[in-house]
C-alpha cells in the first residue's frame, strides 16, 4: 500500500517545535510522508527576542522544477508561513501544477495572533491570503486571522464574543470557497474551543479542552497538521479535530508541569502513540 504524500510548505525554524519540525515527525506518525517545500530557514521561531533566518523565495521554483520532472503527484497540499505576497502567489501557482482533483489543501492562513499582524503583514497579505483560502479544502485561522479575513476589527477579544458569533463566522468564512473552516484556540473562561463548520453538511462541529498555560509556540501548527495527517489518511473533519485536540492537551499539560518556556514549544514527541490507528 503506497503511503501518501503531502507538500508541506512551510518555514523551518530550528527552535520553538513549529512548522516543519512540528508537521514532519506529526504526518509521519500519521501514516503520511511530508514532503517539506521551506519558505525559509529559521534559526529559531520568531517570538524569541532575536533570530536569523534565510527567505527561500527564489529557491523554491527551482525545487517544484526538480519535483516536476520526476511527475510527483501529491495526495495533499499543506500551507503554513508564507513569507509575503509574492510567497502567496506562487504557492497558487503550485497548486494548480501539482493538484489534481484528488489532492486536499489545507491552508492555515498565517496572518497574526492577539489582535494584530505578524511583523512585515498587512492588509495587502490579507487580501492575497483570502484569495488562496478561496482554493482550499480546509482552513484553519486563529480568531485573529478570521478577523481580518472577514475585514473586521481584529483587536476585538476571543472572551467577549460568544461562541454563536464564533459559528457565524466560520460560516462567513466558508463562502470564501473553503469546504471546512476550523477556527482555532478561542478562549472562553476555562476552555479553550476549536471550532468547526462544514459546508457540505452546514452543520457545526467543535471540541474544547481545559485551558492550561499560557500561548505556547507551534500550537496552531501541531493542530492542523494533525487534521491533516489524519484527513489523508480518510477521517472526517470531526474526527480528526476530536484527536488534535486531545493530543495538543496532553502536550501542553507536560509543558506546563516541566515549566517550559513558552517560546520552545510544547512536549508532543511524548504523546505522538496517541495518533497511531
Amino acid at each position: 500500500m503506497a503511503v501518501p504524500k503531502v507538500a508541506a510548505i512551510n518555514d523551518l525554524s530550528g527552535l520553538g517545535k513549529c512548522s516543519l519540525t512540528a508537521a514532519i515527525p506529526i504526518l509521519s506518525v500519521c501514516g503520511v510522508q511530508a514532503v517539506p517545500m521551506p519558505t525559509a530557514v529559521l534559526s529559531n521561531q520568531t517570538a524569541f527576542e532575536s533570530y536569523t533566518g534565510i527567505d527561500l523565495s527564489m529557491d523554491m521554483p527551482m525545487i517544484a522544477a526538480e519535483w516536476k520532472k520526476r511527475k510527483v503527484s501529491f495526495d495533499g497540499i499543506y500551507t503554513g508561513y508564507l513569507s509575503g505576497v509574492s510567497q502567496v502567489e506562487w504557492v497558487e501557482q503550485f497548486m494548480q501544477e501539482f493538484a489534481n482533483p484528488q489532492t486536499k489543501i489545507f491552508v492555515d492562513p498565517v496572518l497574526g495572533d492577539e489582535g494584530v499582524y505578524y511583523r512585515g503583514f498587512g492588509d495587502e497579505m490579507c487580501q492575497a491570503m483570502k484569495k488562496l483560502c478561496g482554493k482550499a479544502d480546509v482552513i484553519t485561522p486563529n480568531l485573529t486571522e478570521v478577523l481580518f479575513l472577514l475585514g473586521k476589527k481584529a483587536e476585538l477579544k476571543a472572551e467577549s464574543q460568544n461562541l454563536e458569533q464564533i459559528r457565524s463566522y466560520a460560516k462567513q468564512l466558508s463562502q470564501l470557497g473553503p469546504k471546512t473552516v476550523i477556527i482555532t484556540g478561542v478562549s472562553q473562561g476555562e476552555k479553550i474551543w476549536n471550532i468547526g463548520y462544514s459546508a457540505k453538511e452546514d452543520s457545526f462541529f467543535e471540541v474544547s479542552t481545559q485551558k492550561t498555560g499560557e500561548g505556547y509556540s507551534g500550537t496552531g501548527d501541531i493542530l492542523t497538521s494533525v487534521i491533516c495527517g489524519c484527513m489523508i489518511k480518510g477521517e472526517s473533519p470531526q474526527k480528526a479535530l476530536k484527536k488534535a485536540a486531545a493530543f495538543l492537551q496532553a502536550s501542553i499539560e507536560e509543558a506546563v508541569e516541566d515549566k517550559t518556556d513558552p517560546n520552545e514549544g510544547v512536549a508532543f514527541e511524548h504523546h505522538l502513540s496517541l495518533l497511531f490507528d
